[in-house]
């Protein structure tokens, strides 16, 4: 079959099709690069696709890419993604997988979300093949990890400062973009700690250079060749690249929160707290503190986890006394905040009664780990302190409900407090 156009879309590639195929030159076009106008044209909208991933405006977006194959991230480097849900601190960083829609067709979505399934619970965000997500979480990253694929290129293009987890030269043309780009980003060190590495991790200014000649008009160049092959009239009206889409919200989203070991340090009247995701954890912990505890949800299901937790994070509606008789390891219970107007906010109890209110704009189990760290220091918790977590910081001044008669409650109190 001979074709009757190939749409090139940058000037290097005609040069190499010339090289290589001169009979087939009178049938090439270069057009550009569709996509790429359209990450363009999305980019200013940055802001509302972090927003729709739900990424706080403190909290850094990493983006994996993986092509398909064996020498892809997913065929080749798989555990690259849990180690990055367990190493980089869960309150500064989110980590969303944009695997290639071959991977997905060719081992099924049951089957990538069961390679995936601890680094989904950990946080993951996983889109479907289908649709232009990954897109959206281009513009919304602040780095990215990636092999041959596409989709690294297209990231270093928007700027994305990078590193490679797999890259499979053999696939590779030589003098290729993906080739430079392969020749100038580092690879992921297997020792290293990530945040340090992606802390120098390198942007490539000239990446948007090598992936279209024509920016900006590759539908317009598009159209004009269809309507020329169909013998037709063009329309008069221009046609121009559009942003994304806005992401939709996830179909479904577990209501169970990680296990998280939590590191905190305390200087002065601050407290900074850092948490990783617990079932992630393997033998590297030089990103853990020499003093974690554990916090996980009073209904999360792994034994093991809930025995290890100094803190179990409850419902509002739930009986601290109960969850203490269940779990006697389980050193302080964060209830969680009433939802509506005049609901009861987040409140702190310790083993014995001792409680404390939670300010509204703080989450529980945020003020539970400093709560702890405070009375590990001998401090007294009553006083005002700054918190320090996943970049943002407020204002952490608990409250004693009902003055001094509220330190114990003989409905709060568990099996030991008589002792």
């Amino acid at each position: 079959m001979v074709p009757s156009a190939i749409v090139l879309s940058h000037d290097e590639q005609r040069s190499r099709l010339a090289r290589d195929c001169p009979e087939a030159l009178p049938y090439a076009h270069v057009v550009g690069d569709p996509c790429a106008d359209q990450l363009d044209a999305s980019a200013p909208f940055r802001t509302d696709y972090r927003a729709a991933l739900e990424i706080r405006p403190e909290q850094k977006l990493l983006l994996i890419t993986s092509t398909w194959s064996e020498h892809s991230v997913l065929g080749s480097a798989i555990d690259f993604v849990e180690r990055a849900l367990a190493e980089l601190p869960y309150d500064e960083f989110r980590v969303v997988a944009a695997v290639h829609p071959n991977a997905w067709y060719a081992h099924g979505g049951f089957q990538i979300r069961q390679w995936l399934e601890r680094a989904r619970r950990a946080g993951l965000i996983l889109p479907q093949p289908a649709g232009e997500t990954w897109k959206a979480a281009i513009c919304a990253a602040d780095a990215f990890v990636g092999d041959h694929g596409s989709l690294s290129l297209y990231a270093a293009a928007r700027g994305l400062p990078g590193l490679l987890a797999a890259f499979d030269e053999g696939t590779v043309a030589p003098g290729s973009p993906m080739a430079w780009l392969g020749g100038r980003l580092p690879r992921v060190d297997p020792v290293r700690p990530l945040a340090e590495q992606l802390a120098r991790a390198v942007a490539l200014p000239g990446a948007a250079a090598r992936i279209t000649s024509r920016p900006g008009r590759a539908l317009a160049l598009l159209r004009t060749l269809c309507y020329r092959h169909l013998n037709l009239p063009e329309p008069d009206f221009p046609v121009l690249p559009r942003p994304v889409a806005v992401p939709g919200p996830a179909t479904a989203r577990s209501p169970l929160s990680p296990a998280l070991y939590v590191d905190t340090r305390v200087r002065g009247r601050e407290v900074r707290v850092r948490r990783h995701p617990a079932e992630l954890q393997g033998r590297a912990a030089a990103h853990l503190g020499a003093d974690v505890h554990v916090l996980a949800d009073a209904a999360e299901p792994d034994p093991r986890l809930r025995g290890l937790a100094d803190v179990l994070v409850a419902r509002p509606d739930a009986d601290p006394a109960e969850v203490f008789d269940r779990n006697p390891d389980c050193a302080l219970v964060a209830l969680g905040a009433g939802a509506g107007a005049g609901a009861d906010p987040g409140r702190l109890v310790l083993r014995g009664g001792r409680r404390f209110g939670v300010p509204a704009d703080v989450e529980p189990a945020l003020a539970a780990s400093a709560l702890l760290a405070l009375m590990g220091e001998g401090l007294d918790p009553e006083g005002g302190f700054t918190l320090r977590a996943g970049g943002a910081t407020s204002i952490l001044r608990f409250t004693v409900p009902g003055g001094a008669a509220g330190q114990a409650d003989a409905g709060l109190l568990g099996p030991d407090a008589a002792q």
